[in-house]
């Protein structure tokens, strides 16, 4: 619950304050002298580049001037400022941004491609504010804020502030981008997908954004406030009921243990971990360590080292699960590309980019090993599509304990190593892999991207995209009947409808975002191993994904139907 804060496509929105009627004369002197300076700007870039380009290179920035005047804008910035009573900068960005949202639209490509003209000039009008003296009753707002923007990337996400920032919305985008798994990481609602969103909000609107139905309520009634704010309270009180059984064993009715553990990326984490209950740490997302610092550089094998050993102790006597660098495809880059990739999830990512960059995957694994000495850790590799890749890995892993060794630098002689199970040849090929590596690691989401050719974070096809698809079920099986200790870390491990599935499937660990561990805890300790046994068996012999769904969703609505009702 907040007001609306607008971020639209590169150029984050001005400070919003609230202006008095009699300040409105005042407003249109600050943006009058803005255009003034934006148009001595653009008359001058246009001299010069005339004078070293020609007249026809020129000619560009005679829409620029002619933007910056135009008509029907300045005409709905004369009609929404006196409206909304806001400082004009923010009223102009609001205005702005609707027009290039509906340009944006339309099936002229000529016009279409004119919206970076107009970006440019709104930027440039926004750079030549100057600074409006506040009222003296005027203060910067300090309420909580819902973020919306077109799209948001996996660093916009990690950097916002969480403090203020309470939530967001976005136009595109799917619940398993890598954007939405971080959300809910930071333990944020979000809401994805809303077509039009940037033509239908402003900023500073009152707003509810409810995550649990996919609702972004905008101006709610004093009735709707009073009903989340109460709905707020009732699912935050279950919640903590739950969280505080996270000392009892996660083991079924009838004995089976279920090894319960988090996904984490970020270092904040590592200190609460335990709160949620968490056996260690089933997915280590290395990546945002390694690729999000913004210096240009990745960290040495030392600061690895320094990092790595900070998370196992503070997880010791559990163990944590590194995974190695995961670039690519809706990740944080490794490198510039040179060349854009057209299929970016077919293309240079994982272990591909680890077994092409030699010097820097082993800064890695020696960092990971050198950890092991402090407690329990493994290492697990991304994208493995088959056996050359688990040879050539492993190989690497056998010369970092050399040179350890030949430092005389400590580490676990038997850590475990394992291998991600994303690609369906990787699946298919379970049981010539298994005798390679001491445990699998199912990665459902792209999984089932890979085995039913859905680009996860395309809202076009997201209705599409279904982890419950039959052909999804068979290989997580033929996966997990390899025999060697298999875990689910996709976005599947969290979901409390899916759980008796999982189980009865055989998986031996469920990793998840932390937030969720309490959920399923509750759910692991409700269900019959045996009963879910019948189940899975039921969903193999299934014809399609709603079929499957249903048959684990009666199971668990039967085994825990309050943890639907409440949480």
């Amino acid at each position: 619950m907040g007001t609306i804060r607008v971020d639209a496509r590169g150029h984050a929105s001005p400070a919003t304050r609230s202006i008095r009627p009699e300040d409105m004369e005042q407003e249109w002197q600050r943006f009058d002298a803005a255009i003034g300076r934006t148009e001595e700007e653009l008359k001058s870039l246009k001299a010069r580049v005339e004078k070293i380009s020609g007249a026809d290179e020129a000619a560009i920035f005679d829409a620029h001037l002619l933007f910056l005047r135009d008509s029907s804008v300045l005409g709905k910035l004369r009609k929404e400022l006196p409206r909304r009573l806001q400082n004009i900068e923010a009223v102009y960005y609001a205005v702005v941004q609707n027009f290039m949202e509906i340009m944006r639209h339309l099936d002229d490509p000529y016009l279409r491609s004119r919206v970076a003209d107009i970006e440019d000039v709104l930027h440039r009008v926004l750079k030549n504010m100057e600074p409006a003296k506040l009222p003296e009753t005027a203060e910067e707002s300090k309420e909580p804020m819902l973020l919306a923007a077109h799209d948001l990337t996996p660093s916009d996400t990690a950097d916002l502030d969480t403090s203020t920032v309470q939530g967001f919305v976005t136009e595109v985008g799917s619940a398993v981008s890598h954007t939405a798994i971080l959300a809910r990481s930071l333990g944020l609602p979000a809401v994805v997908a809303v077509p039009q969103l940037l033509l239908e909000v402003r900023v500073g609107q009152p707003a509810i954004l409810d995550g649990y139905n996919g609702l972004l309520i905008i101006n709610p009634t004093p009735e709707t406030t009073e009903y989340y704010q109460a709905l707020r309270v009732r699912k935050e009180k279950a919640y903590q009921s739950l969280v505080e059984q996270r000392d009892l064993p996660s083991v079924t009715l009838d004995g089976r243990a279920i090894r319960l553990a988090a996904n984490v990326e970020y270092a904040h984490e590592y200190s609460v971990i335990k709160g949620y209950g968490a056996e260690g740490v089933g997915l280590f997302r290395s990546e945002f360590f390694l690729l999000g610092s913004g210096n240009g550089g990745m960290p040495n094998e030392e600061q690895q080292y320094e990092h790595y050993r900070k998370l196992v102790e503070s997880c010791s006597p559990h163990e944590v699960v590194f995974r190695t660098l995961d670039s690519g495809g809706d990740k944080l880059p490794c490198e510039e590309m040179t060349e854009k990739e057209n299929n970016p999830f077919l293309g240079w990512r994982g272990i591909r980019v680890s077994l092409t960059r030699v010097e820097m995957f082993k800064d890695q694994l020696r960092a990971i090993l050198r950890a092991s000495a402090h407690g329990k850790a493994a290492v697990m590799f991304p994208m493995v599509s088959g056996i050359t890749e688990v040879r050539d890995t492993l190989a690497l892993v056998e010369e970092c304990k050399e040179e350890l060794r030949e430092r005389g630098q400590a580490f676990d002689e038997s850590m475990r190593v394992g291998i991600m199970i994303e690609v369906p040849s990787a699946a298919v090929m379970a049981d010539v892999l298994a005798p390679y590596v001491d445990f699998f690691s199912i990665g459902t989401n792209d999984l089932t991207q890979y085995t039913i050719a859905v680009d996860r974070v395309n809202f076009r096809v997201a209705s599409m995209f279904r982890p419950t698809h039959p052909g999804v079920i068979r290989l997580m099986s033929q996966t997990i009947q390899a025999g060697i200790p298999t875990a689910i870390c996709g976005e599947m491990g969290g979901d409390i409808t899916l759980v008796p599935l999982l189980i009865g499937l055989g998986a031996t660990e469920l990793s998840m975002s932390m937030h969720l561990l309490p959920l399923v805890r509750y759910a692991v300790r409700h269900l019959n191993f045996k009963e879910c046994q019948k189940l899975a068996q039921a969903a193999l012999h299934a014809e399609d994904s709603r079929t499957i769904r249903n048959l684990s969703r009666q199971l668990a609505e039967k085994r825990y139907p309050d943890l639907f009702a409440e949480v």
